[in-house]
């Protein structure tokens, strides 16, 4: 709606029944009138804060205007959403609309911007992800953002990728407290007590406490089979994985609106229709009751309970592969997925090139990685397609199986013999008593692929 004089107000009811309570807002401060969108929940938000909308192609803050005046207000079925400029877009739920008028009657005159004031930290918000900035204009360029997915309690949250030390499965039986479950302490962080500490697992020569990632976020105890290592902690989801890579411009600070939370940002997939909460270790972990804030990597390899991001090479995606493991840098690795069941074939294809796969962006070549190795063939077919992209070629890698997310020692890693051939190959990842051979995706891919036409490029 446009905007109107500063003498008149919207008047809007506080819920759907006729004894509901009568507000009155600034008209000057409402931008439109609309239905209640999809939210998404924000982890760690105050009760007035129902979630996050993707609106006018950006993330908008949704409230509870009830619960914003009141918040020990019964919580009621949203009729219609205003949103409203206060230092940014700002959604209110509410159960009816009257239109704009001069005289709001008995209806009590609210002061938004003092109210919506009240959710603010002291200190500004919307801090970027993983060191990227807060997105600006469209063509801003730089190098994308990279995250791991998780599915926690059903819903999709990420990780921004450098926080991540390691992916592992969950174990069973896990190895249980030996105190009395009220705290697990590691370095100089107290963890939380029982409702999120579920025990511990072995772990490069230790005990990893591990934490219920869905208690941690709110949601109750949900199951999970796998473990986020993240600071020396393992955090348990349903689903972790696979790497996500997105242009800056795909990334949404937190709101200015509200208060310091776990969320550091969200994403924007699916053309801006999906939005995806992106998790900080960090303030997840010290904004638990009892505990004290999580010391940087640096600090707690000084405390024994991780490692120097120095001392740590890329992040690796482990592959299964002819019954052997073979690595990936995990910054060339855009997606995992299902293996597709059909392919277009290409005559005369380059050796090792399996078809060519019709994607939204365009045609994808996708390549048999054991004939590209020179591997024996699978006795069945591929289970998994890993897309990556080195030296602006993508293609889809078909595999056996993607393993889990490793986060090795820089001096783990050596050079791999050679007689100088072309050979994907170029680095050995050493884990214990056996090897890990390093795929180096741009080797890998410097024979030729065909283009969309077909024709080799």
């Amino acid at each position: 709606m446009p905007e109107s004089a500063p003498d008149r107000f919207l008047v809007v009811s506080l819920g759907s029944g006729p004894s509901a309570e009568r507000v009155a807002l600034p008209a000057g401060l409402v931008r439109a009138v609309a239905p209640v969108p999809a939210l998404i929940r924000l982890p760690g938000a105050p009760p007035a804060v129902s979630g996050l909308a993707a609106l006018r192609g950006g993330v908008v803050p949704v409230l509870d205007l009830a619960r914003l005046l009141a918040p020990a207000a019964a919580p009621f079925p949203p009729g219609r959403l205003v949103l409203a400029e206060i230092d940014g877009p700002v959604g209110l739920l509410v159960g009816r609309v009257s239109g704009p008028t001069v005289d709001p009657g008995p209806a009590r005159i609210i002061d938004l911007p003092a109210v919506v004031a009240g959710l603010r930290s002291g200190r500004p918000l919307g801090a970027s992800v993983a060191g990227s900035a807060p997105r600006a204009d469209a063509g801003a360029a730089g190098p994308p953002v990279a995250l791991v997915a998780l599915t926690v309690a059903g819903a999709s949250y990420a990780l921004p990728l450098d926080e991540v030390e390691a992916v592992a499965s969950l174990p069973a039986p896990l190895a249980p407290d030996d105190g009395d479950g009220a705290a697990f302490t590691v370095g100089t962080m107290a963890l939380p007590g029982p409702m999120a500490f579920l025990g511990t697992m072995p772990w490069r020569g230790r005990a990893l406490p591990l934490l219920s990632l869905s208690v941690l976020l709110g949601r109750g105890p949900a199951p999970g089979t796998r473990v986020a290592v993240v600071g020396g902690v393992g955090l348990v989801a349903e689903r972790v994985g696979p790497v996500l890579r997105l242009p800056r411009e795909a990334i949404d600070p937190v709101p200015r609106a509200l208060r310091a939370g776990p969320a550091a940002g969200f994403a924007r997939l699916d053309d801006g229709r999906t939005l995806v909460c992106i998790l900080s270790a960090r303030s997840l972990l010290s904004g638990q009751p009892g505990t004290v804030p999580v010391a940087s990597r640096a600090e707690s390899n000084r405390a024994g309970s991780s490692r120097a991001t120095s001392d740590l090479a890329e992040p690796v995606l482990a592959l299964d592969l002819a019954g052997d493991a073979y690595g990936l840098p995990a910054g060339t690795v855009h997606a995992v997925t299902r293996a597709p069941e059909r392919l277009v074939r290409v005559p005369r294809a380059p050796e090792g090139l399996a078809g060519m796969l019709g994607t939204r962006t365009g045609v994808l070549p996708v390549l048999d990685l054991r004939r590209r190795l020179g591997l024996p063939p699978s006795g069945g077919a591929c289970r998994r397609m890993v897309v990556v992209e080195a030296a602006g070629l993508r293609a889809g890698l078909l595999v056996d199986g993607a393993v889990r997310l490793l986060r090795p020692r820089a001096d783990a890693i050596r050079t791999a013999p050679g007689d100088g051939r072309d050979a994907a190959v170029t680095r050995i990842l050493g884990l214990g008593n056996r090897s890990l051979p390093l795929i180096d995706p741009a080797i890998l891919l410097a024979r030729p692929v065909p283009d969309a036409t077909g024709r080799p490029s």
